[in-house]
């Protein structure tokens, strides 16, 4: 986890410059940790007595990033979820069409699919397609901020690991009107 994380900075580090080409999703903030779509935070409970609880501990770490080739990005999508229960880790691919070659203020179309493996060995598979429009906010230290409000359609078959539980398919259509990209 710690090399993904090293080697997402160095990316970073060395296509600060790519003019626009480099992108973060950042999602609602009041969403439950496991939908975030960025989010790196750790953190301990307290006991009456002052000592941190190893079993109430958490570890987030949330990253979705896109690179683009002309009107075409690709991207990837790793979370880690800890808590008292064990991990959950989701790992996904993303492509995405932009109408204009202005990444920053562009209508565009997204595929998504992200496998997420729970603690308990549950397993939700997903597939979602996008549409959004980017619209331009402002420039500071080399990155562009981009109010980029979506619609999405998914559909996600969860596989459980216990025997006598028949897999569920959920198909959903969501509206993400407070979401921002931030490009550089």
């Amino acid at each position: 986890m710690k090399k993904l994380l090293t080697a997402v900075l160095a990316l970073t580090a060395a296509t600060t410059f790519a003019a626009n080409e480099n992108m973060v999703r950042f999602t609602n903030p009041w969403d439950s940790v496991e939908n975030r779509s960025f989010d790196v935070s750790f953190g301990t409970t307290e006991s009456e007595n002052g000592v941190d609880e190893a079993d109430t501990a958490t570890n987030n770490i949330a990253l979705n990033y896109a690179r683009a080739f002309g009107q075409w990005q690709v991207g990837l999508t790793y979370k880690n979820y800890t808590d008292s229960t064990g991990d959950d880790v989701t790992i996904g691919l993303s492509g995405y069409y932009n109408m204009e070659s202005d990444l920053t203020n562009t209508c565009y179309f997204g595929l998504h699919y992200t496998t997420m493996t729970e603690a308990n060995d549950d397993v939700t598979n997903s597939i979602g397609l996008e549409y959004g429009h980017r619209w331009n906010v402002g420039s500071a230290w080399g990155m562009t901020l981009t109010y980029a409000p979506s619609v999405v359609l998914t559909q996600a078959t969860t596989e459980y690991d216990a025997d006598n539980t028949e897999d569920q398919v959920a198909t959903g259509l969501a509206w993400n009107w407070v979401k921002f990209d931030v490009l550089f």
